[in-house]
């Protein structure tokens, strides 16, 4: 794993990213992460393209693209916002878990390997101090992505990027229904990613699979409480 420089991520178009299709899927996918199209809503083409200032040739490629993923579902007439039920959820959960425990064994590893730098521990410790800050002033919203950006930046020092882009997809799932959620919430719990963060530093791979694996476990268990 090269230490110079951040490491790419799928949340966000590569540097120098020109092709429209791309772009167009990246906003769009942008858009789900924020929100902004909630389970079962019909995605317009057309108001799409003026929304995104694109033409519709690159949009429908990249709905296309987010329907392969599952993100998007065909209808009779265009496509939808996918929801989970919640056995989708408990399954996705179920994998979220070992994907997590695997990224965060991975970048244990890479630490204990002499391939994280000093500069990737800050940043991951800084990601996680931005969680806690924000869902201390209890906006929800802001504290969801923050959480999410600090787990897709542990699965980047995975080093591994069919991981990074495996998770991805289950976390712009879980957007839709997690923003959902939150419009209905009054609270949230402070996320506390220490125990992760922690063993990674020591460059203890099982002791960082485990927390990983705890942390997601804690989430499940939260999310199966919510809906008694």
């Amino acid at each position: 794993m090269s230490t110079s420089g951040p490491v790419p991520t799928p949340l966000e178009p590569a540097p120098g990213v020109h092709n429209q299709a791309e772009l167009a899927y990246y906003r769009l996918r942008e858009r789900l992460l924020e929100g902004r199209h909630p389970a079962g809503e019909k995605i317009i083409e057309l108001a799409l393209c003026e929304e995104l200032g694109m033409s519709r040739t690159p949009v429908r490629e990249a709905i296309r693209r987010l329907q392969s993923e599952g993100i998007l579902t065909p209808t009779g007439r265009g496509v939808v916002v996918s929801s989970l039920s919640d056995d989708d959820m408990r399954h996705a959960m179920q994998l979220q878990g070992t994907l997590e425990a695997l990224a965060a064994r991975l970048a244990a590893a890479a630490q204990r390997d002499g391939l994280l730098s000093p500069a990737h521990l800050r940043e991951l410790r800084a990601a996680s101090a931005r969680v806690e800050q924000v869902a201390a002033r209890q906006d929800l919203r802001a504290a969801w992505r923050a959480n999410l950006d600090f787990h897709m930046l542990l699965a980047r020092f995975s080093g591994n990027p069919l991981l990074v882009e495996a998770l991805d997809r289950i976390w712009v799932r879980f957007a839709v229904v997690s923003h959902g959620n939150i419009s209905a919430r009054t609270a949230m719990p402070r996320p506390s990613h220490a125990e992760i963060i922690a063993a990674i530093s020591a460059g203890d791979p099982g002791r960082a699979a485990e927390a990983a694996a705890g942390h997601v476990q804690d989430a499940a268990d939260l999310y199966e409480k919510r809906q008694e």
